[in-house]
């Protein structure tokens, strides 16, 4: 007797777990786990499902910001030092290259300076009778009044034009450094992507003066 009891109550659960999973039991007890589960319930819980978009890597390189190029300088030889510390916060050793530039100094073949005004054009006078080339020397303060011959990129030719002169008796040509021959540097960064820009802009000036910027510029 006992035993029909459990079996006819075996069996009245599973029916009424088959009829809540049929949603036939909704009206009374709402929407079981089986309906939640089910369309159109399912789609309207979901939110904004059109917006969804499934990006090919095509398609997500498109959206990605190209790399560019990024440098900073001209430097100094002392600055660059000062440069490379700065770059190693944002990559390792390599990530950047350097590109040094010769840049030749400047030399004047000059005559002068002179106190008197009548002295200067006496000089001048002789010069155009001995049929010399020369033009009064301008922006440059501390030679003026003076005569120039030439500028040259080495002294090695400035000391050739005042052997010319000496040729044609102009004595008083002498050879004046304007500017030293030196050599600048550029750090360059080729490809720096959206992060690494970030970061650069981040850092400001590697050194004073002197931030990463496109390169070109």
């Amino acid at each position: 007797m006992m035993l029909r009891r459990l079996l006819l109550l075996l069996l009245l659960a599973n029916a009424l777990l088959g009829a809540r999973q049929l949603g036939w039991l909704d009206g009374l007890l709402g929407p079981g786990a089986g309906m939640r589960e089910r369309e159109p319930q399912r789609l309207e819980a979901q939110v904004a499902p059109e917006a969804l978009q499934i990006l090919t890597p095509a398609a997500l390189a498109r959206r990605t910001p190209p790399p560019v190029c990024l440098e900073a300088g001209p430097l100094s030889g002392a600055e660059l030092v000062t440069a490379e510390a700065a770059l190693r916060q944002l990559l390792p050793e390599g990530g950047w290259s350097q590109i040094s530039r010769e840049r030749p100094g400047s030399w004047m073949v000059y005559m002068g300076r002179y106190t008197s005004k009548a002295t200067m054009e006496r000089r001048a006078d002789e010069l155009r009778k001995r049929e010399v080339a020369f033009e009064e020397v301008r922006d440059l303060p501390e030679y003026e009044p003076g005569f120039l011959f030439g500028r040259y990129t080495s002294e090695a030719d400035a000391n050739a034009a005042r052997q010319r002169l000496l040729a044609q008796k102009v004595r008083f040509a002498r050879v004046v450094r304007l500017e030293p021959p030196s050599t600048t540097h550029v750090l360059r960064i080729p490809r720096a992507d959206a992060e690494l820009q970030q970061k650069a802009a981040a850092l400001g000036e590697l050194v004073r003066g002197k931030p990463l910027r496109a390169c070109g510029r």
